[in-house]
């Protein structure tokens, strides 16, 4: 017989208990109290606390398992009850056979002092002790009583509430206490009683199947001059209300739906003006509908400046329906007002792309929302700004944050919208709403569907598998395989471009000139001979896992590059990222097809001397490394030649991607590398892989002059978040050093070891020669680092 009790009582922790009153998943303080039923009767007669069990112990158990879990959304306080119930009743880490645990949240509902979970557990026996849940001192506003002046005005009335909970219960507290406040709030009573009476039957109308008993207590405090307050008690069942008609609740009294933003004046539009505008599609040719609207936007002169990364998303609150595709448009205009835009969007939605609502968060072509406009505040009953929903999605969130700087502070919380982002991030959505908050980076391929496409990247848990891109050299003196299908038989490339394919490459980068420093580089017409044919050929080959592998073509040349993507290529791999051929950001924009932004400097004869990286001295640009969960980031390193290395990538990578932009290229076309073995020694070649994942995080802000046709100075942020990372350290000569191997064809291993960093640094797509051997190395590095096996 289990008599005596070992307790600790309100031990603080912190812990995502579900939505709070705002309905956003964020941590919140809590009190956790456990009893333990012990004996400790042996202890008493010894003095020796083996015989009893350790609250210091316990205390510490609980601590560091909330700690470890802060991060975590349990969704209710009965959820870190059990858990904690688990920890107090293992008897193997000092716990105890029998415990009461309590849970007690005092933030997470607005209207009240708090809620508590209590429960009682013994792992080896099935208890009679329900569960309860105890609301404290709910405020409410209500007209009560029968005198004339108490008609006149509503007072304040205190509801307690204990609700004892039959096993298996599926009772949500927070839909309680809404009901509750709306129906009280929107009534009036004459008694206390009948007050009470109401309040037990909207807790058992829609529970009457888990809740054994509920003790309502309504305390009246302003009613009697000097005393603390008067009211009734009851303790109230199910059978009370047996026949009785259902209480109707108006769900328009909700506060949180009848609540008023503050806004600005009225804005008539006059003038230059940004704005961003989230987009989805989940219905017809997704990237198409998105493609469309940025088309049609254009032709009501509201001109898309950037876009963020295009993400795949689950549906939320109806999620019987396909996944969305979602991002953010930066737009620029002049004399439209909100809702002069409004409108645009609406007859593109409408009337353009053939929208049609059959029900609100249904499936739909393309859905266009004003999130932003400059930075007022608008609240009419069609148009809300900023969106009032935006702060609990990520699928918006995550894409505004790569077009908005992280001290861009929302207009209404007076919090930076990064702050929002990475409170969103660092919890879970509720099941009920959405299967999962979690993204996939998107880059289109226009010929393959979404589910052909590999190019899905987990870019913030970064689960997603490493892709492998296997070398096709077409040339007679590439560094490494020069002449392997340079003058061979057709036939023999393509049994090579299969091979390729069967040890597991996603993607095959053909390329017809050779980029090892000092090489010559052949005409246009020899490039287009070489490389033009093969892609025709993998194309109408017969082979089916061959005919639809993606397709990168290794060039800088424009004309090289339409010709190619005219043939069926897929993909743009530019190691000049766009500086020796002005026309090729031009072909990608047209055809919308994916690019491989390659860093380098000077040309293939000059660019072994161009390897001094310099902090930067440009005032106008404001350098940054942002990670959206994390938040901003100090630096690279402690040394300052590597900061100077990897910022200076990522500056001349972010000037090029401006042009792309500019020219109409879009941030998911891009995917990022910073050129291992292009104007870098062998210490800048092993700092970048060892600080590769740095360069998802660059971002810069770029100050400018005013506009002298609207006179507005602004700032332009540009940010890698969101851009895959393809590195390509196969066989370099850098490797080779290292190791004493100066043939390349021996840098098997080296490049196998070089490759698990790249999977470590979060690389999306290594390119390679030894595709078969790399393929294990990728399969292990993904098992260790990706969770993935």
């Amino acid at each position: 017989m289990l008599q005596d009790t070992v307790f600790v009582k309100n031990l603080a922790a912190t812990a995502i208990t579900g939505s709070d009153a705002w309905n956003r998943p964020t941590a919140q303080p809590i009190l956790i109290s456990v009893a333990i039923d012990t004996d400790f009767s042996k202890a008493s007669e010894t003095d020796n606390l083996k015989y009893s069990l350790n609250y210091a112990v316990i205390s510490r158990n609980v601590s560091e398992y909330m700690k470890l879990h802060e991060s975590k959304n349990f969704k209710s306080l009965q959820n870190i009850a059990e858990e904690v119930c688990k920890i107090v009743t293992d008897q193997k880490r000092g716990g105890g056979e029998q415990a009461t645990v309590c849970v007690n949240s005092a933030k997470s509902e607005i209207r009240a002092d708090s809620i508590e979970y209590q429960l009682t557990r013994n792992p080896s026996m099935k208890l009679d002790v329900l569960d309860t849940i105890t609301v404290r001192r709910l405020r409410l506003l209500t007209i009560i009583g029968v005198f004339t002046f108490e008609r006149l005005k509503r007072q304040i009335v205190d509801v307690d509430l204990k609700i004892e909970l039959l096993p298996n219960h599926n009772v949500q507290i927070h839909i309680i206490m809404d009901e509750i406040t709306n129906y009280v709030e929107g009534s009036n009573f004459k008694t206390v009683e009948a007050l009470e009476m109401a309040i037990g039957q909207l807790i058992f109308q829609g529970n009457g199947d888990h809740i054994q008993k509920a003790v309502v207590t309504i305390t009246k405090p302003n009613a009697i001059t000097y005393t603390d307050g008067v009211g009734v008690e009851s303790s109230i069942t199910r059978e009370r209300f047996v026949g009785a008609e259902p209480i109707k609740v108006d769900s328009s009294a909700n506060v949180s739906e009848s609540f008023n933003l503050p806004a600005d004046k009225s804005v008539d539009g006059a003038g230059f003006h940004t704005a961003f505008i989230a987009f989805g599609s989940n219905e017809g040719n997704q990237v198409e509908n998105i493609t469309k609207s940025i088309e049609l936007l254009d032709k009501y002169d509201v001109k898309v400046s950037a876009t963020s990364a295009m993400y795949i998303s689950k549906p939320m609150y109806y999620k019987d329906q396909p996944d969305f595709f979602n991002g953010v448009f930066k737009v620029e205009f002049s004399d439209k007002s909100p809702h002069d835009l409004l409108k645009i969007l609406k007859n593109i939605e409408y009337n353009h792309i053939n929208r049609v609502k059959e029900f609100d968060n249904g499936p739909r072509s393309i859905d266009l929302d004003i999130l932003l406009y400059d930075d007022i505040s608008i609240n009419t009953p069609d148009l809300t700004v900023p969106h009032r929903a935006m702060l609990d999605r990520t699928f918006v969130l995550q894409p505004l944050c790569e077009l908005i700087a992280p001290d861009y502070v929302h207009p209404v919380t007076a919090e930076p919208v990064h702050n929002h982002l990475q409170q969103l991030l660092k919890s879970s959505v509720h099941e009920s709403i959405q299967e999962s908050s979690k993204l996939l980076q998107y880059v289109p391929v226009n010929r393959l569907t979404p589910s052909e496409n590999p190019f899905k990247f987990d870019l913030l848990t970064n689960h997603s598998p490493t892709l492998m891109m296997g070398i096709l050299n077409i040339t007679p003196d590439s560094f490494s395989d020069g002449g392997k299908n340079y003058g061979v038989e057709l036939d023999q490339v393509l049994a090579n471009a299969a091979q390729l394919v069967a040890d597991g490459a996603k993607i095959i980068d053909i390329g017809g000139v050779s980029t090892r420093p000092g090489s010559e580089e052949p005409t246009e017409e020899e490039e287009l001979r070489r490389v033009v044919p093969i892609v025709e050929a993998i194309r109408s080959s017969v082979n089916k896992n061959l005919a639809n592998v993606l397709v990168s073509i290794d060039t800088y040349r424009s004309s090289v590059a339409e010709a190619s993507l005219k043939a069926g290529a897929d993909i743009i791999n530019d190691i000049s990222m766009g500086l020796y051929d002005d026309k090729m950001f031009e072909v990608v924009a047209r055809y919308g097809c994916a690019y491989i932004l390659n860093h380098t400097r000077g040309t293939a004869k000059t660019m072994s001397q161009l390897t001094n990286y310099e902090a930067n001295t440009n005032e106008d640009i404001i350098e940054l490394l942002v990670d959206p969960v994390t938040g901003q980031l100090d630096s690279v390193s402690d040394s300052p030649s590597v900061n100077n290395l990897i910022n200076g990538i990522g500056r001349e990578q972010a000037s090029q991607i401006s042009k792309a932009f500019k020219q109409g290229v879009r941030k998911w076309q891009v995917i990022l590398d910073p050129g291992l073995g292009f104007a870098k020694n062998l210490t800048q070649n092993l700092a970048i892989l060892k600080h590769s994942h740095s360069f998802k995080h660059y971002s810069t802000i770029l100050r400018q002059q005013a506009n002298t046709e609207t006179g507005t100075a602004n700032e332009k942020y540009m940010s890698f978040n969101g851009l895959p990372l393809l590195l390509g350290p196969s066989r370099k000569r850098f490797l080779g050093t290292i190791n004493n191997e100066p043939t390349a064809e021996t840098r098997v291993f080296s490049t196998a070891a070089s490759i698990v960093v790249c999977v470590q640094q979060e690389t999306n797509i290594v390119r390679v020669h030894d595709t078969k051997e790399i393929f294990k190395t990728i399969a292990v590095a993904d098992a260790i680092y990706r969770d993935l096996y």
